[in-house]
């Protein structure tokens, strides 16, 4: 019992030692003395950088400064500079309070400083202590990157929070890729890889606007805004990929009519050849999904024949999809957003060195053969069993 005592002893008093010493650290700096950011919008003016930042309103109340009033959660400032470290650091002027990144959800390109390189525009978020690896990158298409951290969304709303949640359920749709720093940073690392970065636009809707999700934006070698990529094409980038999740899937039967498909889960697998002198890279991609809505009774008629018409018109789409995708990556403007060149190094490094110097003529000309397995994993439970019996 004394044995017992003596413990319980000994932890009270080094529970009050460290008490004694915590009380002695200097404060730390209050959540009110900070500008928590959410979103960071970059556009260029004849000064410079302009930079947009959505910050969170700590104290639920209005600034002269900031375009706010006391029921928004968030406030709005803008700063100008030579580049984007300078002009974030002018963002304390105009609070007085001293920018904190570690919680930025998203930074948002305007489409004229996409022309600029984009890493220089991402070195600053690279290096500095309090800025994530993970934060999200998209550009805004056809517009302004302050346009998008002003939209007029509904009232007590961080507009970057919705932003944010847009582009991670747009990638789980298998709708666009999700690129963050960490993400565009490897890709520009690479000799061969080009940045496909997200596109949002903002909407009119009545007397308020709207986030859209249009696409992706392709960047060059030279980190440099080249094309858009229309919406199917950036659908067909993730089965090219491998960046199959979830999603919808529309296919044409062949009486006219259409069906629509939830995709689970899907695989791309690559084998690599060259025949003469040529790269042929064999895609496979295994897609299991759910029949949502068919058109046309007739269908119906016999299990295993409706089965192979729709398994025939979903792997159909598929292929259509893909290629189209790299069709448009291998045109005139486009580029290896695929990572073609990186999935060679790491299957024969010894063909890779031999074309990573003229890569992007070895690209243009690689050839691209897509086969898609589709498993059916439901049609409709009333409908399957009442045909069975």
């Amino acid at each position: 019992m004394k044995k017992i005592l003596r413990t319980i002893s000994l932890i009270v008093m080094c529970a009050l030692l460290m008490c004694s010493f915590a009380s002695c650290e200097k404060a730390g700096t209050e959540l009110s003395d900070l500008m928590i950011i959410q979103g960071i919008g970059i556009d260029i003016n004849s000064k410079g950088f302009k930079v947009t930042v959505e910050i969170l309103n700590n104290e639920q109340s209005g600034s002269p400064s900031g375009d706010s009033s006391a029921e928004n959660k968030t406030k709005i400032y803008t700063a100008t500079g030579e580049s984007v470290a300078a002009a974030l650091m002018q963002l304390t002027t105009k609070s007085g309070n001293k920018p904190f990144y570690a919680q930025n959800r998203v930074i948002v390109i305007g489409e004229t400083t996409a022309q600029k390189n984009l890493a220089d525009i991402l070195d600053f978020f690279q290096r500095n202590y309090d800025s994530r690896a993970s934060q999200l990158l998209c550009i805004a298409k056809g517009g302004k990157a302050e346009d998008v951290i002003r939209a007029r969304l509904l009232n007590d709303t961080v507009k970057s929070k919705i932003l944010e949640k847009m582009l991670e359920e747009s990638y789980r749709q298998s709708l666009v890729p999700r690129v963050r720093i960490i993400d565009a940073v490897n890709a520009m690392k690479d000799d061969t890889s080009f940045v496909c970065l997200p596109a949002v636009k903002v909407q009119e809707n009545g007397e308020n606007q709207d986030f859209v999700i249009d696409g992706c934006a392709l960047f060059d070698k030279d980190e440099t805004f080249t094309m858009y990529l229309a919406s199917g094409d950036a659908e067909g980038l993730a089965f090219l990929r491998n960046e199959i999740n979830e999603g919808f899937l529309s296919a044409d039967l062949p009486n006219g009519n259409k069906a629509t498909f939830v995709i689970v889960k899907g695989k791309t697998h690559y084998k690599i050849s060259k025949e003469n002198g040529v790269l042929h890279y064999k895609l496979t991609v295994d897609i299991s999904c759910d029949l949502e809505e068919v058109g046309g009774a007739q269908y119906f008629s016999t299990d295993d024949d409706f089965m192979e018409i729709i398994k025939s018109a979903a792997g159909a789409a598929v292929a259509k999809k893909a290629e189209n995708a790299i069709v448009v990556l291998q045109s005139e403007h486009g580029g290896d957003a695929v990572r073609y060149g990186r999935r060679l190094m790491l299957m024969n490094t010894k063909e890779y060195e031999l074309l990573k110097n003229d890569w992007e003529n070895a690209f243009k000309n690689a050839v691209t053969s897509i086969t898609v397995n589709v498993t059916i994993r439901r049609i409709g439970e009333e409908t399957f069993h009442s045909k069975k019996k």
